[in-house]
């Protein structure tokens, strides 16, 4: 089985523009989304799925020049996006992770992909209120990208999370995250960024030590 992680990345965020190229301890913050994906052992390929808008030519360089691969696809279509990654990489399971997440864990990543091969499901997501915002994985079929696009959806897992029964949704989590489940490890405002900078400067990379020391 051939399993690719796609990142959603762009520079157009609102409420923290550019977030994804600054700088986090030593590195980007796609960086360390990167290299997290590249440790989980189930993982075989990752790409960034990149929005179309003009500014988001920064992400590209930077890829290139880290020979990270890369998709572009509409800036607010994440669906289409995905289905190209699928495409350009043929790959049987799609594992989506978003690009503001510098401390999602590896180890997660191999839980959900694992769960998800042996619960038979076409869309499996750790994305619950017991686990830290920041850690979200989604193991999502390729054929149910497919039929998200054919129903006119514009978002790769929205439907499948409101609609569990009707989509095969296999909702897991893991209780080893629930002491630090009300951390927030995702760079979402300015408030995150520097929260999140003093925490690595603080105890490290390690995700479940940052989740620690926020939630203290």
């Amino acid at each position: 089985m051939h399993i690719v992680t796609s990142i959603q990345a762009r520079l157009g965020s609102t409420r923290l523009p550019g977030k994804v190229l600054l700088h986090l301890g030593d590195h980007r913050i796609l960086h360390w989304v990167y290299k997290r994906t590249e440790s989980a052992t189930h993982v075989d390929q990752t790409i960034a799925s990149i929005g179309d808008q003009p500014e988001n030519e920064a992400i590209i360089e930077y890829c290139e020049r880290e020979n990270i691969s890369t998709v572009v696809g509409p800036e607010d279509n994440l669906l289409t996006r995905h289905i190209i990654a699928v495409e350009k990489s043929d790959c049987d399971l799609l594992v989506r992770i978003t690009g503001d997440c510098p401390f999602v864990p590896p180890d997660e990543i191999d839980r959900v992909v694992s769960e998800h091969m042996s619960n038979n499901a076409r869309y499996t997501t750790n994305h619950t209120d017991r686990m830290p915002v920041g850690t979200a994985v989604d193991a999502i079929d390729p054929d149910l990208l497919s039929d998200l696009e054919s129903r006119g959806e514009t978002h790769p897992v929205k439907l499948a999370r409101e609609n569990p029964s009707e989509w095969g949704t296999n909702q897991t989590d893991n209780e080893s995250w629930y002491p630090v489940s009300d951390a927030h490890i995702a760079v979402d405002t300015p408030d995150d960024y520097w929260t999140l900078s003093d925490a690595i400067n603080a105890v490290g990379s390690d995700p479940m030590s940052v989740s620690k020391w926020v939630s203290e």
